[in-house]
Parts: structure tokens; C-alpha cells; sequence
């Protein structure tokens, strides 16, 4: 009876360890098999994308030189609300309304739910370049995405003094899970000088033109800028790693950029060193910087045929916001 008894204990005592090693054991298991769909649905898209050449002859081409033009009718424009600002006024004078802004401008497309953000298990990385002085974008990610980590990139001292002083901000850093460099991304390491003027103007977070123009600062007051190299920092911030064998692990799921410009060298970056298959959803505002206007429309449309390659377009308007879907998550919606 006392043997029975023993061996009942036991059973009670031994019984819930095995349940939750059998648990552990399987989670584990599910755990790297998701790792391993990962890297085999990524390296579906093993494009050597770096060796890939502008197509300016084709007609997808055409189509988007001739599209991207005609919808700014004034040189000076930046941005798409400009050109909304730009044609009310006129309008007004003439007693009349703007009846389709949305052709210009979309802001707040960039806020519609993402499409397959997170994978199976549950890890976000959100890179955010270009957070200005609120970080609005990025509390907004917050809210909305609670397993999500956030990276607040923001390179212009002024607007990263105010950002790391928000109350909001703040709160959320505390949490230790979100994380603010006083940097911005570009195609390279650089330290550069701007003035006040770059910074009212929007020229000063991208390398665009930048160098041209350092002969005629003179005199006038600097400010130094820190821009890091797009592909250096995904594996500096252990967004995607590397193992032994050189095989690159890990993925972000989404590149949010609003840097006045840098967007092109960014994402050429990404691109020519084959990392752009590792981000699920690339969205960013383009912009058309003074240095670069009378070229913007060939290197717009050039981008856009390049991104294709791995992704796929969401939602976009020209000189305004746009959303790209990597090609593999797509098949899943």
C-alpha cells in the first residue's frame, strides 16, 4: 500500500515537469522553424539587385517620368502639399475649390494598418528616420503596435534637444524597450557642417548636394551633423546579424522614412547591398531637394523599377507618401 502511495506521489510530482519540458521542447521547435520559413521565404527573393541597371526605355518607365512631372506644375515645390497649397490659392481667387487633393498628397495613408507587420513570432523592430522635434510618427507606432521596438533616428541637434525633452517621449523611453540616436541615415559615414538656413530650408538631412555647397557656407554659424550608413547600423543595432558562414539572419519589419531628401540614398544603399529583402515594408516620403530637382523625376522613377524587384507597392503618390510590401508577404494576405 505504502509502495503504491510512493509511487502515486511521484506521479503527481514527475508528471507536470514532463508536461512543461514537452511544452518548452515544442515552443523551441516552432520557434526555430519560424526562424527557418523566415530565411527560406527571404531567400526566395536571392536577387542580385546590385548589379540591376536602370531600364529608362521601358514603358513602365516612360509611364512614370511622364506621370511624376506633369503632377507638379511649379519647380519650386518640395512637397506634394505644396502643390495642394499652391493650386487652392489660386483657385480661391477665381471663386473655385480643390476637388482632388488626394492626387497630391496623402498624409495620412502612412497610418493605414500594416499588412503583415509581424511575423509568427511576434518580434518588431521599427526603424524611424527623420523624427523631427514630437516623434509623432513613431508614438504613434507605439500605440498601435505594442510588441513593436521602436528606433528614433533624428540627426539635427535643435529638433533632437526638443525631442528628447518631450514628456511623451520621455515615458517611452523609460520602458528601456524603445531607443533615440542623434543620428541621421544616409549611403555613408559622414560628418558633415550646415547652417541655420539648411535646417529652415529641409536640405540639411541628406548628403544631396551637401558637399557642393561647402565653399559658400563662409562665415556663417555651423552645426555639425552625424549621418551613419543604413547598411552599417541594421547590424550595429542587432536588427538583422550574421553567422559564421555569412549568412544574415533576422529581418526588419519596417523602415519608416521622412528625411527630407535622404530617402534616395538610403534606399539605393539598402539596395545595391542586397539588404533590402530583409525589411517587410518600406514607407517613406519622397521629396524633390533644390540640389537634385532638374534629375528628381529620373531618380524617383529609377527607384521605384529597383524596389519592384523585391516589393511591392502598397499605396503612393509621387512627392508625397508611399508604402512598399515585400513580394513573399504579399502571397500571404
Amino acid at each position: 500500500m505504502r509502495s503504491q502511495n510512493t509511487m502515486c506521489i511521484c506521479l503527481i510530482t514527475i508528471l507536470p515537469w514532463m508536461v512543461f519540458l514537452i511544452f518548452t521542447y515544442t515552443y523551441s521547435q516552432t520557434c526555430i522553424d519560424d526562424v527557418h520559413q523566415t530565411v527560406k521565404r527571404i531567400d526566395k527573393i536571392n536577387i542580385n539587385i546590385s548589379s540591376s541597371i536602370c531600364e529608362t526605355s521601358i514603358d513602365s518607365y516612360q509611364k512614370c517620368y511622364k506621370y511624376v512631372t506633369e503632377l507638379v506644375p511649379y519647380n519650386h515645390v518640395i512637397l506634394g502639399i505644396e502643390t495642394v497649397n499652391l493650386l487652392r490659392k489660386q483657385l480661391k481667387a477665381v471663386n473655385q475649390s480643390l476637388l482632388n487633393s488626394s492626387l497630391y498628397w496623402n498624409d495620412d495613408d502612412r497610418f493605414k494598418p500594416f499588412i503583415n507587420l509581424m511575423s509568427s513570432r511576434n518580434e518588431c523592430q521599427i526603424l524611424y528616420c527623420g523624427a523631427n522635434e514630437g516623434g509623432t510618427d513613431g508614438l504613434e507606432f507605439i500605440r498601435k503596435y505594442e510588441d513593436c521596438h521602436v528606433w528614433f533616428l533624428e540627426p539635427v541637434t535643435q529638433f533632437y534637444d526638443k525631442l528628447i525633452h518631450s514628456h511623451s517621449i520621455l515615458q517611452e523611453l523609460k520602458t528601456g524597450k524603445h531607443h533615440m540616436y542623434n543620428i541621421g541615415l544616409s549611403n555613408k559615414n559622414d560628418l558633415i557642417d550646415i547652417t541655420w538656413q539648411d535646417i529652415r530650408e529641409s536640405q540639411a538631412l541628406t548628403l544631396v548636394g551637401v558637399h557642393e555647397k561647402m565653399k559658400d557656407i563662409g562665415n556663417e554659424l555651423k552645426y555639425k551633423l552625424i549621418l551613419r550608413d543604413v547598411a552599417e547600423i541594421l547590424f550595429e543595432f542587432h536588427i538583422l546579424s550574421k553567422t559564421n558562414n555569412n549568412i544574415i539572419t533576422g529581418e526588419l519589419n519596417l523602415l519608416h522614412v521622412n528625411c527630407e531628401g535622404c530617402e534616395y540614398e538610403v534606399i539605393e544603399r539598402l539596395i545595391k547591398k542586397n539588404l533590402i529583402k530583409y525589411i517587410r515594408i518600406i514607407q517613406f516620403g519622397s521629396h524633390r531637394p533644390s540640389a537634385i530637382r532638374s534629375s528628381i523625376s529620373q531618380i524617383y522613377c529609377c527607384l521605384q523599377q529597383m524596389l519592384s524587384t523585391t516589393h511591392h507597392l502598397e499605396f503612393g503618390i509621387p512627392w508625397a507618401w508611399e508604402r512598399w510590401l515585400r513580394n513573399d508577404l504579399t502571397e500571404q494576405k
